[in-house]
């Protein structure tokens, strides 16, 4: 689940809001306080040491209000939980781990965070970090990243379309709204491949009230047209590569899409 874009590059986080400290020499000024705490911080969630990296940037958050790197805290403080229940909880469940007592683990050991949703299909961090980002510092260079984050992904809909057509809806909304965001690659891949879900769906549920030829024209259609923009990005390989895979099979008609 956290496939989307993550800044982990110690140097670029320094460059965007703590500039002029990128190449330090001995004689230049030593990073203020909340710059140390800052780097520390995002050096325990880079080595995924997910529980230090929620202390520490719940620190810099408490200490450092008036701080360049504030709105970024809760970013990365939303991404360290996210981690957190990937490693713990869903990553024990896929490795043959029974739910319940994934869950119940899980909760034993971290639900005083209180951050946490708990649904009939799973676990989730409840998003909390990224909401609140957005709503206090709206104008923030990585509010596009939190919205981004708040859009529920890659859930199984069990064949109605309904779902994906409302993640498409959420992920042009960002688009529009972040003209120059830097997640353009990613959102232009996952749209695609929602719409290359949705052909699938259209064309071969064995729902007689979903099917519809003409639909699933759409949505192939757009997901040609959608893959072949995010070929357009060569800077982001790791989505060019994806969109290449799946325009493949798309042609080719090898289906991705399972009924149960």
């Amino acid at each position: 689940m956290c496939t989307y874009k993550s800044i982990t590059i110690l140097s670029l986080l320094t460059l965007l809001f703590f500039p002029g400290c990128l190449m330090s020499t001995p004689t230049e000024k030593k990073l203020d306080e909340d710059q140390v705490l800052f780097k520390d911080a995002q050096k325990a969630l880079d080595a995924r040491l997910y529980v230090e990296a929620i202390d520490l940037f719940k620190e810099f958050i408490k200490k450092y209000p008036d701080s360049k790197g504030y709105s970024w805290a809760f970013q990365r403080l939303g991404e360290s939980f996210e981690g957190l229940i990937e490693i713990e909880y869903r990553k024990r469940v896929e490795s043959g781990q029974a739910e319940k007592a994934a869950r119940q683990a899980f909760l034993e050991k971290y639900g005083f965070f209180e951050c946490w949703e708990e649904l009939p299909d799973g676990l989730y961090y409840d998003l909390s970090h990224y909401r609140l980002l957005l709503e206090k510092f709206p104008d923030s260079p990585i509010a596009d990243e939190a919205a981004y984050r708040i859009i529920k992904q890659d859930k199984d809909y069990r064949g109605d379309p309904a779902g994906y057509l409302k993640e498409i809806k959420e992920l042009e909304s960002i688009l529009e709204k972040y003209t120059s965001t830097t997640l353009r690659p990613e959102i232009l891949y996952k749209m695609a491949y929602r719409c290359h879900i949705l052909y699938e769906i259209y064309s071969f549920t064995p729902d007689l009230k979903i099917k519809d030829k003409k639909k699933a024209e759409r949505y192939r259609g757009k997901a040609v047209y959608l893959y072949k923009l995010t070929l357009k990005a060569p800077d982001h390989s790791k989505f060019s590569a994806k969109a290449w895979r799946s325009l493949e099979l798309l042609e080719r008609g090898t289906r991705i899409y399972r009924f149960e």
